[in-house]
């Protein structure tokens, strides 16, 4: 029987929203990126692989630091865009369209692995902490970064606000509803223990907070529904009206909250750090 594949599992997807998602991402994953570069020695030489790059937010931390970075994706939109990127900021990063749960590169080559908001959308995502795992050298690092489960974060209370402000008269569902797919790696414990259970010798996690400040609710309504393909989804079954009642409730909650701004968005994640057998 295949899998049905959910929008966020799906490089076609993923590559229709590479341009939105890269403005997004400079908000809202790159603070977590730059953290996650700190968390581990990354200097002149050192082989560091950027599994699910996206845009190259990790990639480019690393490769500043002097590292020989290969950056993957399964997406092909969103590492031309990587390339373009890195051609702008005079920075050498290899690139492959790859898919993370089967590495198309040989064991041991890499000291520092990385998937930075990636392996949380892989379906099977043990799948792909073994495959960043087998292709570490003895004493490798590898760091995983997610964000961090319901009810934290901030976006999902507004997310869930507006949606039952655009379809007022839904019927509650029969059970609670699924956390969402990328809840699956659990809290702190639960994502440490992933990766020892999945092959690593040492792990701990971060966890971590950023804000994201901007003065143009406009600007920011109009991002989110192009930024992830869930969002994509989402907007797609909404017809016109259910739209704009979403995007007035954002607008209202922010303005009953924050007055005329500037206005503040907080995200939540954990970055899990790893390391193999010596």
């Amino acid at each position: 029987m295949s899998t049905i594949l959910t929008p966020d599992q799906r490089p076609d997807a993923w590559s229709a929203v590479a341009e939105a998602y890269d403005r997004f991402s400079q908000q809202v994953t790159l603070p977590f990126a730059d953290d996650a570069a700190r968390l581990v020695h990354i200097g002149q030489g050192t082989r560091v692989l950027d599994v699910a790059a996206g845009t190259g937010n990790f990639a480019f931390a690393a490769a500043r630091r002097g590292a020989r970075v290969l950056a993957t994706d399964f997406a092909p939109a969103m590492i031309a865009r990587l390339q373009e990127k890195a051609r702008e900021e005079r920075l050498t990063v290899e690139t492959a369209v790859m898919d993370g749960q089967a590495l198309e590169l040989p064991d041991r080559t890499f000291d520092v692995a990385a998937s930075i908001f990636g392996v949380l959308f892989f379906p099977d995502s043990d799948k792909g902490i073994r495959e960043l795992l087998r292709v570490l050298v003895p004493g490798g690092r590898v760091l995983i970064a997610t964000w961090a489960p319901p009810p934290r974060g901030e976006i999902s209370r507004i997310m869930a606000l507006a949606t039952a402000a655009a379809m007022p008269n839904a019927s509650p569902p029969a059970s609670p509803p699924a956390p969402p797919p990328w809840a699956r790696l659990g809290d702190a414990e639960g994502l440490r223990g992933r990766l020892l259970a999945n092959g690593f010798a040492h792990a701990h996690v971060v966890e971590l907070r950023h804000v994201w400040v901007f003065d143009d609710i406009e600007q920011f309504t109009r991002t989110m529904p192009q930024a992830a393909p869930p969002a994509v989804a989402m907007f797609e079954s909404m017809t016109p009206a259910q739209r704009a009642a979403f995007v007035r409730a954002i607008e209202e909650d922010f303005r009953a909250r924050q007055g005329d701004g500037p206005y503040a968005l907080t995200h939540e994640a954990m970055i899990a750090v790893g390391r193999t057998t010596a």
